[in-house]
């Protein structure tokens, strides 16, 4: 307890005296453990929470097709992949500050992300239903010159949202490095797991949180007050209030941001816990100034004996392949909830919330059970890796449920040629610039005009006299319901592609950090990381964005440039998507058994022993197996084995290799 006593603010260069009178300290290791679990709060709940939800809506209101809005969260992975390994160099010398400069960032980054919707306004959706009538009378002519449509004001929105995923991503890349490694630092090897533990469940738990909140604030009105003209989630023109999960992860970064720039460079505990891990003999290392030739120099082998390692090479190959999938569905599954079902974006960040979240959290807690379960080595783990690759293949065939396409009047189905206006009032219909679909029948039309509709009881919410006074139909706003019936299959089928997705994620890592000499691990980690950003993260969600392009039925239209998709093909829109996870996960598959074959090709010739014919050959597999001779009781093992006859006739033990 003793340990512990310290003055409310100490110095790098203050020790604790053991001696001196109890004082009250603000600046402890619980006091930046809570700091830093704000800090992963901010990171995960942004980053995994909001920037995927509200995707869809930034489409609507910025006019975006689905590969610029895919650039958002890739700017985020390259960003992090490019100063990650810089900060870890350079913020090492005061790990505290570091973070806090990260979560200014992060805060920088998010008022940013959320500054267009104070600067730039679409205002199409603003417009009277009576305005879309089959009547000449109205003027629906399209004004190019204000801020509808997509003009230079578009292009700044654009623009502010790419700096801010920019700066997002330069104040998360602190949050795992220089946070762990102080937080390493200040706690005793017997309790510092148990930090670890529950940082990265609150990490895990994080971006369940976003996916809610976003759900919440995409279901109120974009300017907090009331809808204008009544209109509902369920129009195609609704934009949520999407801005306000930024700001409030932006104070959160700041208020921590703004502690731990108060935090010395190191705590009276970090003294106290060197000098146990010494007294377990957990190697410590003391930080020696060095030039950047220096390091270069001794950085430069490390990743030579690392990139020139096969096993390591296949298997990080191989994880790419699901960080590609992983990061693509998560940007584009809300969207494609969306359109399946014909859900609102607040409904479908719910339900993706709901579904990915779990499932992947079960499936990382499953591999670590079984990991510690079972005992495995890298080899072992290799090969589990290779067949919950094969399941995750077959669990993919889910992907195929669909469900039918909007029957949308002459684009996804034939013009219904009888239901025409009576006269000839229809002629100045809304062009592709305004979608205001209505349900007739169960034919969906892009606006009451288009089914000549003249009548609108803003009571009920219905339009009349509609496909001319001989049929005169009434009209309901919206999209006619497609009678699909395969939400709950197609939750579960998610569900379980998330869960064998990630159970893959201890294999990985204890076979990643097995196949590799102790000396090569933190490079072994640090290129994967990078390689699974520049390869995997950051081109998925472009890729598949610009998929999901190919599917649209139904583009806006405005002052002659294309905008948002406004209705996609569903079947083509499941058949890219899981033709897109098909090739990968195949990929990744076949090369984790080529890492599997070769490490086994590696370990069975380890395990040859050389006679004195001078042919090498495995021992008998009746024979017991020789224990590993360490350089330090090498003699000791040598007589062990020469008087209990372990080693085969004909054969020396300077000749064992394990």
């Amino acid at each position: 307890y003793n340990e512990y006593k310290s003055y409310l603010r100490v110095t790098p260069t203050m020790s604790p005296d053991l001696n001196s009178k109890k004082e009250f300290r603000i600046f402890t290791p619980l006091f930046y453990f809570v700091l830093w679990c704000g800090s992963i709060i901010s990171q995960s709940m942004l980053v995994s929470g909001f920037l995927n939800v509200v995707i869809s809506t930034l489409q609507v209101e910025y006019q975006l097709n689905s590969a610029e809005a895919a650039m958002f969260p890739s700017n985020y992975d390259i960003t992090v992949a490019v100063t990650v390994l810089l900060v870890s160099h350079f913020g090492s010398s005061h790990k505290p500050r570091t973070l806090g400069i990260g979560m200014l960032l992060m805060a920088a980054g998010s008022c940013c992300f959320a500054l267009p919707h104070f600067i730039y306004t679409n205002t199409q959706e603003a417009r009277e239903k009576d305005q879309y009538l089959c009547d000449n009378s109205i003027n629906r002519d399209e004004d190019c010159s204000g801020k509808a449509g997509l003009t230079s004001d578009n292009k700044g929105a654009y623009g502010l949202l790419t700096l801010g995923s920019i700066f997002i991503g330069l104040g998360a890349a602190p949050v795992y490095t220089a946070g762990t490694t102080f937080c390493d630092e200040i706690f005793s090897p017997d309790k510092v797991s148990v930090y670890f533990g529950i940082s990265y469940g609150i990490g895990a738990a994080a971006p369940a949180l976003g996916f809610i909140l976003a759900g919440m604030f995409l279901s109120k009105y974009k300017t907090l007050g009331e809808p204008p003209n009544g209109i509902t989630t369920s129009n195609p023109n609704w934009v949520g209030a999407w801005w306000v999960g930024f700001i409030i992860c932006a104070i959160l970064a700041l208020l921590v941001g703004c502690a731990l720039l108060l935090f010395p460079a190191q705590l009276p505990e970090c003294e106290v816990v060197k000098r146990k891990k010494r007294e377990l003999r957990i190697q410590t290392e003391e930080v020696i100034e060095k030039s950047f030739l220096d390091l270069l120099k001794e950085m430069l082998p490390l990743i030579k004996n690392v990139l020139t390692n096969p096993v390591l090479v296949l298997l990080v190959l191989a994880s790419i392949t699901d960080s590609f999938i992983v990061s693509a569905f998560a940007a584009f599954l809300p969207k494609m909830v969306e359109s399946q079902f014909g859900l609102s974006s607040s409904s479908a960040a719910f339900i993706t919330g709901g579904v990915v979240v779990p499932g992947a959290a079960g499936g990382i807690l499953l591999s670590g059970i079984l990991v510690r379960w079972r005992k495995l080595n890298g080899l072992q783990c290799a090969k589990y890796q290779a067949f919950i690759g094969i399941a995750c293949i077959v669990a993919q065939f889910g992907l195929l449920i669909h469900c039918p396409s909007v029957k949308l009047n002459g684009i996804s189905v034939e013009k219904n040629m009888t239901c025409t206006p009576s006269s000839n009032d229809c002629t100045t219909c809304p062009s592709s610039s305004i979608y205001s679909p209505i349900c007739v029948g169960d034919t969906t039309y892009e606006s009451p005009c288009h089914a000549g509709c003249t009548t609108h009881d803003s009571v009920n919410d219905v339009f009349g006299n509609c496909c001319g006074e001989q049929l005169n139909l009434t009209g309901n706003p919206g999209t006619c319901d497609t009678g699909c019936k395969y939400l709950i299959p197609f939750i579960i089928m998610i569900f379980v592609i998330m869960f064998f997705t990630f159970l893959n994620n201890i294999f990985f890592l204890t076979s990643n950090l097995r196949c590799v000499k102790d000396s090569e691990r933190v490079m072994a980690i640090s290129i994967q990381s990078v390689a699974f950003r520049v390869f995997g993260s950051f081109p998925g969600p472009i890729i598949l964005g610009a998929f999901l392009d190919q599917a649209c039925i139904l583009w806006k239209y405005e002052c002659g440039k294309r905008g948002a998709c406004q209705e996609y093909d569903n079947k083509k829109v499941m058949t890219m998507a899981i033709a897109l996870a098909m090739i990968a996960k195949t990929i990744g598959t076949v090369l984790y058994f080529i890492a599997w074959m070769v490490w086994e090709k590696k370990e069975a010739k380890t395990t040859t022993i050389a006679y004195s014919d001078g042919v090498k050959r495995r021992p008998d597999p009746s024979q017991k197996k020789t224990n590993v001779i360490s350089e330090d009781t090498e003699q000791r093992e040598e007589d062990d084995f020469t008087t209990s006859n372990k080693i085969p006739d004909g054969a020396s033990v300077d000749e064992v290799s394990v």
